[in-house]
């Protein structure tokens, strides 16, 4: 028999909930059939190591601001924007950098099926802020230095030996934590890059005082992929497996129950808290389960989130995105799993 939270979650109502929820239209899946969106994406990894840029005045008219950010930035090489991009010169060379490049080049030698996923996404996007520019798309490889979606003055990148699978062999000698690898995969390429999006935009409302700040923004974060991926499974969303997301909703309740309880909701000790909102192979917390996935604080605030807009329908997207008043949402939202 597996541990469980304190309070046991009523299986009933459970079934209920899910039934009603299940049979609700979804508003946020609109209609963007006339919405007209073309992408600019470039292909850095490619121009790199094709030798299709090899001076550093090229690589700077087609790529901006990205080349000095990856060259001293995403892989680190020291000195002035000239020097870097020399030094990257003869980096490109290396045996293991080239084999990385093959692979991630026989992998998405067809970046057709997301490009068309992304200007989907962008649609959506437009749909609900027709007046914000929608960034260049940059693809690279970087040495494995955990830049996922790097954003910078006009575009958002996208690292794609960082979506090689979770099964791929090379991450077990870069040190990447297996519990990591669930969201470097291809299903996640549209996800991760429209919440780094979604963060850039709207980083500055999370004030950060305590973890009702934190969960609700993550819960607007996700809301905002609710909207631009509308038909995207819920656990590729928030980068759990299908069974760490089947857990969280079995046990809504319960994980509610225990941070009304513990008197979570409004500490503003970071230290107290951040185990419930940061990423890592589970939940390690007094009082929660063994098989309690990490996140259980972003999963309740998008559930409140949820809540709060299906109880607020007049509310825009860009209304609840740009809201600070965290305290507020979570109010409002009359949220109580039963």
């Amino acid at each position: 028999m597996t541990k469980k939270f304190i309070f046991i979650t009523n299986s009933f109502a459970l079934f209920i909930m899910l039934f009603v929820s299940g049979c609700s239209e979804n508003r946020r899946d609109v209609n963007v059939s006339n919405i007209e969106v073309k992408l600019d994406i470039k292909h850095f990894e490619t121009d790199l190591f094709e030798n299709k840029i090899v001076d550093y005045a090229t690589a700077k008219k087609k790529y901006g601001y990205f080349i000095d950010d990856y060259t001293q930035g995403i892989i680190s090489i020291p000195g002035d924007s000239i020097t870097a991009f020399n030094q990257l010169m003869q980096m490109k060379t290396n045996a293991n950098m080239q084999k990385v490049y093959q692979q991630v080049k026989e992998k998405y030698q067809n970046f057709a099926p997301y490009e068309q996923e992304l200007t989907e996404a962008y649609k959506h996007f437009k749909y609900f802020f027709p007046n914000e520019p929608i960034p260049s798309i940059v693809t690279f490889t970087s040495n494995f230095s955990f830049y996922l979606n790097p954003v910078g003055e006009g575009y958002i990148g996208i690292g794609l030996d960082m979506h090689m699978g979770a099964d791929y062999k090379i991450y077990d000698y870069v040190n990447i934590e297996k519990y990591w690898r669930k969201i470097l995969t291809p299903q996640t390429i549209v996800t991760n890059h429209m919440m780094a999006h979604a963060n850039d935009m709207f980083a500055g409302t999370n004030l950060r005082t305590s973890l009702a700040d934190e969960m609700i923004y993550y819960g607007k974060l996700l809301y905002f992929l609710d909207a631009t991926v509308p038909k995207v499974a819920d656990e590729v969303k928030i980068g759990m497996t299908k069974a760490e997301f089947d857990w969280c909703t079995k046990e809504e309740k319960s994980i509610w129950a225990f941070l009304v309880k513990e008197k979570y909701l409004y500490e503003t000790e970071s230290k107290k808290y951040e185990k419930l909102i940061t990423e890592g192979p589970k939940t390690i917390l007094s009082g929660v389960p063994d098989e309690a996935p990490a996140m259980l604080g972003r999963y309740t605030g998008w559930m409140i989130v949820r809540k709060y807009m299906a109880e607020n329908p007049d509310i825009t997207l860009p209304e609840l995105m740009n809201d600070r008043n965290a305290k507020g949402i979570l109010q409002s939202s009359g949220y109580k799993p039963e």
